[in-house]
Formats: structure tokens, sequence, C-alpha cells
């Protein structure tokens, strides 16, 4: 890894209010990212520190969407349960619906299954069950109600310190430490006169598009910024709003995400509590802003029809970027989440990159620090999750391109043959989007790290990477795939760190070959071994009698049992160069 070439430390403080904390690791910022970013770390008792401005959680409107990846990685951590609670009522509709107006005729519609019917597994609506093998599918929930929960599982780890309030100021990064000096914040967001002098052996920056992470690493940020169209390029607005009459106003079925297309307002609704909070989101039109835009007619206009609504807040956001940092490291730092990548929301998929980041880096961090992997294993993250990030802004542009740039006819809500024909043509157009925005198990799933200096090379040529196709692979770099073993999912039998996955044809040998020398090398590894029962549906699925999984449930190698385990070993530690 990297090293920066001056050590720096800090001035002792004659400050009465100053504090002074040492810990292993510092995190700028505590979002999804930061947050579970310490949860990976907490949970192997890595101590860390969380410097979070905001007092309370967020009280507006974020991140709509959970990916069944994010979801996989709350499951690892044993709250996927919890956070399937939040959100919309249990037998609430996760649909999304693409109307003329929100009050007048629907386009389209893509069938999402309630949080009921997902938990029950008894519906899968437009997604199709055999296209989405996994035990958790997406779910439709709020950022600003899944940021509290994350906070609360904070608690659960002694080794967690999470200071909200806590402003970074400065980043002082040396050969061999990390200085933050951070300012207190009170909850109006004002600055107190507390100080905190923070020293950690690696800092995170979790800390948003303008991190002072970055910044003080000079980490610039490469792709396409503030892009035009129609909707979803441009100044938007978002509005927070309270209405107990919005559903009989708008006369259908309920849905979890509503689009009006329309040529006067295109709009888009998000339902946050399926009984009267909402956030509707407009673009500006040329000469608009956020001041002067008269957002009562933009919304009466998107809807179709005037309603009794309260305002309970607003704010601007800018829309079409497609951005990703030129590096994830310098020295001892590391971003991560919007720091390291800004998305268009297309897709859903800014936070839950955010969150695979974090996964990806914390057990990274907890392998170095407990001393059982190279520090250069940490080259890694950057190696995994730089393409992905490319990877997955490029979907979000190429499907903000797709319905921000479709024309909308002035004659669609007409009741005449002309009308009727424009309603079905962008009816069909509309049903060719949704799916491919929505139903993107391979986008969700197929993600995979080949490549990478820590994963087995395979021979051969892996499956194309399409967002709407997942097929299960257990090369090396890919997700494991998944299985329900007598009603159980396979990865609640994983390990928290290594595990190594024995059949039938694994020896008895071959298999405390592998535990000798993980204890020798000190790796944390478990073994599961499976009887004839289950072996020969595991074999074909994973294709190998022995299999190693990360703790991120990734591939790292497959092959067989009497394999020499150490090269190997010392390749997923980065003590080694990659081995076949």
């Amino acid at each position: 890894m990297m090293k920066m070439e001056t050590s720096v430390s800090l001035t002792p403080s004659t400050n009465p209010d100053t504090l002074h904390r040492t810990t292993d690791v510092a995190i700028v910022g505590g979002g999804p990212a930061g947050l579970m970013l310490a949860i990976e770390l907490g949970c192997r008792g890595v101590a860390c520190v969380v410097l979070e401005e905001d007092v309370g959680a967020p009280d507006f409107p974020k991140a709509n969407a959970t990916s069944a990846r994010t979801m996989e990685h709350y499951r690892r951590r044993g709250f996927a349960h919890e956070v399937r609670q939040l959100g919309l009522a249990a037998d609430h509709p996760q649909d999304v619906v693409y109307c003329t107006t929100l009050s007048g005729r629907e386009l389209t519609r893509f069938s999402i299954p309630s949080r009921q019917q997902t938990i029950d597994r008894s519906a899968f609506g437009d997604y199709g069950e055999e296209l989405w093998p996994t035990p958790e599918l997406p779910h439709r929930v709020q950022q600003m109600l899944i940021e509290p929960l994350l906070r609360e599982q904070t608690a659960r780890y002694p080794s967690i310190d999470l200071m909200c309030g806590w402003r970074a100021q400065s980043v002082a990064i040396g050969a061999d430490e990390v200085n933050i000096v951070a300012h207190g914040v009170n909850a109006a967001g004002d600055k107190t006169d507390a100080q905190l002098l923070l020293r950690a052996k690696y800092v995170i920056g979790c800390d948003g598009p303008r991190s002072l992470v970055r910044k003080t690493c000079g980490i610039q940020y490469s792709g396409q910024s503030e892009e035009e169209r129609d909707f979803f390029g441009g100044q938007m607005l978002s509005l927070y709003f309270k209405s107990r009459t919005l559903y009989k106003v708008l006369g259908k079925q309920k849905a979890w995400m509503y689009w009006a297309m329309n040529a006067v307002q295109r709009g888009l609704m998000i339902s946050i509590d399926g009984a009267e909070k909402f956030m509707f989101a407009l673009q500006l039109k040329p000469g608009q802003t956020p001041e002067t835009v008269d957002y009562r007619a933009a919304l009466f206009a998107a809807v179709g029809a005037e309603f009794d609504f309260e305002l309970m807040a607003k704010a601007p956001w800018q829309a079409g970027f497609t951005l990703v940092a030129d590096q994830f490291a310098k020295g001892r730092a590391f971003i991560a989440g919007d720091a390291a990548h800004l998305f268009t929301p297309t897709g859903g998929m800014g936070y839950n990159t955010s969150v695979d980041d974090a996964v990806n880096l914390g057990w990274k961090l907890a392998a170095v620090i407990k001393g059982w992997a190279d520090e250069t294993l940490l080259d890694s993250y950057q190696a995994e999750r730089k393409p992905i990030a490319e990877r997955n802004t490029a979907f979000a542009r190429s499907r903000a391109d797709s319905v921000g740039l479709i024309g909308l006819p002035a004659n669609l809500d007409e009741d005449s043959p002309a009308g009727a024909a424009a309603r079905q043509a962008l009816g069909a157009a509309l049903h060719d989007h949704v799916r491919s925005e929505f139903n993107i198990p391979g986008l969700q799933l197929g993600l995979r790290y080949e490549g990478s200096p820590i994963v087995a090379v395979e021979a051969g040529a892996p499956h194309a990477d399409e967002p709407t196709v997942y097929i299960p692979s257990a090369r090396p770099g890919a997700r494991a795939p998944h299985i329900w073993l007598d009603g159980q999912s396979i990865y609640d039998l994983f390990g928290l760190d290594y595990t190594l996955l024995c059949f039938t044809g694994a020896t008895p040998a071959g298999v405390q070959a592998w535990q000798a020398a993980a204890e020798a090398m000190d790796v944390p590894l478990s073994v599961l071994r499976f009887g004839s029962r289950h072996s020969e549906e595991l074999q074909s699925l994973y294709a190998a009698n022995c299999v190693l999984i990360r703790p991120d449930h990734h591939v790292a190698w497959r092959g067989d049992a009497g394999t020499d385990p150490e090269p190997l070993l010392a390749m997923v530690c980065a003590r080694a160069r990659q081995v076949a």
C-alpha cells in the first residue's frame, strides 16, 4: 500500500473543552456507508470512531430502495428482518406505476410484492422467483428510516464509538498514523467550543460528495457532470409533505413509486409510509430557481388535481452526475460511498453501492489490524470496488437517459384515437424501460471481482455481465450462489470470516490440511462439511468439491480439497501473488 512520506502529530491542546481519542479506524461520516463500515469492524472487535456532524438521524427523504445485495449484507449481520419491517405497511404494494397524471390514466405498471408477500415468499410480482435466487429480495424503504436502525446496531459492539454532533475540520495523513481535528456542533448545526483531537491508524472518508478526506488526499472525480435531460438532468427540487386525502385523489391501486409523464409537468412521487407521507421530485425549468418555482402548481399539475397537503420540508439537489473518484485510497486514507462515486438516482444503486463498499473495506481493515493479513490486502479495495462503481454509475446513467429523454406528446390525455395511440406507444416504451431499471438481478447479484489480486485465476470466460439476467456462478470473484437447504439459507451457515465448503468429494485428509494450514497461519477459517444428502446438488451448483468463501460471501477459490492450501491462504491474505 502506498505510504505518505511525512509524519504528522497533533500538538497537545490547552483548551479545557478538548477531548483526546486514539483508535484503530476513524470514520468521517455516519451515513449508511460509515455506519455499515463500523458494524463490519465492530463485529470483529476492531476499535473505530465514527464522526457524524448531524446529532439526529435524517428527517428528510433520501435514498428509497434497498437492493437484494444490501439486504443480504444486512442479513449477514443479523438485522435484515428489522430493516424489512420498516417503510410501507405489510400489505402495501411496492409497485412502480407510470401515468399521464398521477390521478389520470395508467400507462404501465411494474408489480413488486408487498413486504409480507416477500417475507412469506408467497408472491414475486413481476420479478419472477427464478430470476432472483436470493434469500433477500429488494426492499422499498427510506434511508431516513434505515439510518436510526443502523445507529442502533452500532451500539451492539463495544469497540464502536459513534460520536454524533462532531464535524471534522482537518485531516493530517502521516506515514504511520492519521490525525483528525473535529469540533462539536449542536442540533442546529452551529459550532460549539468542544474540540476533538483524534489519532488513528487509518481514516475512511464516508463524508459525501464534498468529502474532506477526498479533498485532503487531492483525489478528483472523473466522469459526466450535470448532463441535461428533460428529467433527471438539471436542478431538481424535492418536496416532503403529508396528505391524508391523496390516495383517494389518485384513485388507483396503491404503489410505492408514481411517475407523472405528461408534456406539462413531469414528476416522481414516492410513498414514504403508505398512509400520509410522500416525497415529490420535479425538475426546474429554465429560469426557475428553488425559491421562485411555484411548487404547489407543479405538484397539482403532476397529480392532475388539487388536494390538501402540509409541506414538511423542501430541498434542492442536482441530477445528471455520473462520477467516480480517480483513486479510492491514498496512504492511510480511504474513501467510500458518495465520497467515491456520485450517481443520478435511476436504478437506486447509489446507497447500495456505498454499503457494498463498506462491507468490502471493513473485513479487509479488520484482517490487517488483527494481524492475519498483510497491509497490501488493502490495495484490493480499489482494485475491486472502482470497477464496480464505474459499472453501476454507467447503468444509472443509461436508465436516466432511457426515462429522461422519452418524448411526451401533448395529446396523451386526449379522448381521441390519436390520444389512445400515443398512450399505447408510450406505455410500451415505459414497459420496456421499467423492467430494465427495476428487474435487475444481474446488476444486484452478479457483481464479481475477477482480476482481483486476492482472487484465484480460473480459465475460461465468465458469463456476460447483464443487468437484467443473473446466472449463478461460483467462479472465483463471484458472489457465492445461494441455495435453500431444508428451508435454511446457505448464507446463514457461513462463518464470520473465511469459510471452506466441503462436499463429499473432499477427503478428510484434505480438509484437515486446510484446517492445519489456517491455524498455523492464524487465518480465521470455518469449515462446513456437507453429507451426501446435499452434496450432489451443491457440487453441481458450485462445480467443485471444495470452495473457499470470503467474509463478504464472494468466492475466493474453488477446486479439489487435496490442493496445497498454504499458497491459497497466502494469496487471499495478500501474503503472496495470485495463484490458479
